[in-house]
């Protein structure tokens, strides 16, 4: 009587095989759907959030909430979308529009084309500071459609590769084409779905990335459209440069537009952005 007890206890303390096929499957899959979870749908809410493993290998996607100089912004991650939920289950911030009133009249862009060389000499001698202006109102006329949101968790972005003219700071005067840039940057960016690139943290606790979106013309690089722009230089830097592999393109499109006058190279004696900090 005892054994039939004993043989059917040892009995019960064994599993099936499907059973312990489904706990298997089911642990895998919970594993499975936490690790893909921390990879692509784990919002990063600063810097110091962002693992080690993302720089210089991941793409992150979200939204722009602030721009507050000529070459950083502030990134609110959304993984995923609205795959992820963004929009639907998990709440976006939403910016406040700028009201048509609020908006100045928009000005033509000033043609960037080489002219014939008679048109250029009567340029340079008669009408630098006229085409100076010309840009820096073209720029302060962009029409920003929203305004900065504060107050969010977000990560702070530094655009690589690229100096913007130096706002005022500290007591310092600004450099020309600051608040042009900045108007532009706002105008490019503001409420935008951008994706980044983390390659480095900066001293100023930033993450150094590579910005990029997309268009129905096809996808843009932020800091490659700034050169071209004329609204800044390549950055000066030897040691903390980030160029993500695009240095030499960058430095061709800057000669573009130096010989093309474009921004901030209608100045007649003009100082880079490093230049200023040095001098200071």
């Amino acid at each position: 009587m005892s054994d039939s007890k004993n043989l059917s206890t040892s009995r019960s303390l064994v599993y099936p095989a499907d059973v312990v096929f489904l706990s298997l499957c089911f642990t895998g899959s919970f594993v499975g759907a936490y690790s893909a979870f921390n990879r692509y749908l784990k919002r990063y809410s600063k810097v110091t959030s962002i693992p080690s493993s993302a720089f210089r290998k991941r793409w992150l996607f979200g939204k722009v909430t602030s721009v507050g100089d000529g070459d950083n912004f502030h990134f609110f991650h959304t993984p995923g979308g609205i795959f992820g939920g963004w929009g639907w289950l998990r709440k976006l911030p939403k910016l406040s529009r700028v009201e048509v009133k609020e908006v100045g009249q928009k000005t033509h862009k000033p043609s960037a084309e080489r002219a014939p060389l008679y048109k250029r000499l009567f340029h340079l001698i008669f009408e630098k500071n006229k085409s100076q202006t010309a840009w820096s109102n073209y720029y302060l006329s962009l029409h920003v459609p929203y305004k900065n949101r504060r107050n969010l968790s977000t990560i702070s972005v530094r655009i690589c590769g690229v100096d913007a003219p130096e706002r005022a700071h500290f007591g310092n005067t600004a450099q020309p084409f600051s608040e042009e840039a900045l108007n532009w940057l706002r105008y490019t960016l503001l409420g935008r779905n951008v994706w980044i690139k983390p390659l480095s943290v900066d001293q100023y606790n930033r993450c150094v990335a590579r910005v990029a979106y997309w268009t129905w013309k096809g996808w843009k690089n932020v800091s490659l459209e700034m050169i071209e722009e004329g609204l800044a230089v390549v950055y000066e830097s030897k040691t903390s440069a980030e160029f993500d592999g695009q240095e030499r393109l960058y430095r061709r499109y800057e000669t573009i537009a130096k010989s093309q006058k474009r921004g901030i190279w209608t100045q007649k004696n003009f100082e880079t952005p490093g230049e200023y900090k040095r001098r200071l």
